[in-house]
């Protein structure tokens, strides 16, 4: 019952989400972190005052003030570095979401009865995705950097490197891109076409309304990221470590919305989905390995950052 009354108001559901992300990353920690910023505005004025008369100007190479943000710049890394937010995104998405559509999907492949060979191997991918997913992002909360952190993220590479394979027909690309191009060139042939294009993914089921609000889940906390990410780049120092990751954050943001996109629409457009869920998660494995660049290189800060300056100079 309660499904069918959030699949009858997925759209509604997915806003309310959203709005409870978004709140989340705006009002944590936002008293202290104003009340920290008034402090480092005295500081910056160099103002020293002495027996409450004299007020002698600080040394300005003394005054090594480290980069300083706003409120909202602060309230944005709450989602790419706060505890918090993981727990949260843990939650919701693997404990609840991730959870069910693994027993959903286990559960109708056993109340189908038509145990085959192509149902054992979903039943024990299905398994082992929510399984390891859970594993991994419990274990995250507490990780922020290090080898620790590169463990997790070649982790969820090979996540993302197996949930593809399960949804792509990887042999069936070559020829239905052949095929069109070739009828592209033959302007005005007309004739069904030899290659489907639902042949391009491995199922065509739709999604079960439990899958479509877990990825509706998906898409608003990828959404969180990305918008999280380049925000905090907005207002961390320029050509800085803190700003060329919040730009590479706000890109793997966008490549998980892309991939979690793509897997939600599946058989609706094939062609589109499988685009956008490969490409998705080509642009998550470049962003997410960029950032162990960003403390090593001052040209890649610089090259990373470019945009962010260049949006950044609208405002000077």
């Amino acid at each position: 019952m309660l499904f069918k009354h959030i699949n009858k108001h997925k759209r509604l559901f997915a806003i309310i989400m959203l709005a409870f992300i978004l709140f989340n990353i705006t009002i944590p920690f936002s008293y202290s972190a104003y009340a920290d910023l008034q402090v480092k505005e005295v500081q910056k004025a160099g103002d020293v005052v002495k027996d409450s008369d004299v007020v002698k100007k600080a040394d300005a190479k003394k005054e090594a003030v480290p980069e300083d943000k706003s409120v909202l710049g602060k309230s944005f890394e709450w989602v790419s570095e706060g505890q918090a937010y993981k727990a949260i995104k843990w939650t919701i998405s693997e404990i609840f979401f991730a959870t069910l559509v693994g027993i959903e999907t286990v559960g109708n492949e056993l109340i189908d009865g038509n145990i085959n060979v192509s149902a054992r191997s979903s039943i024990k991918w299905t398994s082992l995705l929510t399984l390891s997913a859970l594993v991994r992002n419990g274990i995250g909360i507490k990780v922020q950097d290090g080898w620790q952190q590169a463990v997790l993220d070649s982790w969820d590479a090979l996540e993302k490197g197996v949930t593809l394979n399960q949804f792509v027909a990887w042999g069936k690309i070559v020829p239905f891109v052949t095929e069109r191009a070739t009828n592209a060139i033959k302007i005005g042939t007309i004739g069904e076409a030899a290659v489907s294009s639902s042949s391009l993914l491995k199922s065509t089921s739709p999604l079960t309304p439990v899958g479509k609000v877990a990825g509706w889940a998906g898409i608003a906390f990828s959404t969180a990221e990305m918008v999280s990410g380049f925000g905090s780049a907005f207002y961390s120092q320029d050509e800085s470590k803190s700003q060329a990751d919040g730009v590479l954050n706000g890109v793997a943001g966008f490549g998980s919305l892309a991939l979690a996109t793509g897997l939600m629409m599946g058989a609706a457009c094939p062609p589109l989905a499988v685009g956008l869920a490969v490409g998705g998660a080509l642009v998550w494995g470049a962003a997410t390995a960029g950032k162990y660049f960003t403390g090593k290189s001052k040209t890649f800060r610089k090259g990373v950052t470019a945009p962010v300056r260049w949006v950044k100079s609208w405002f000077d």
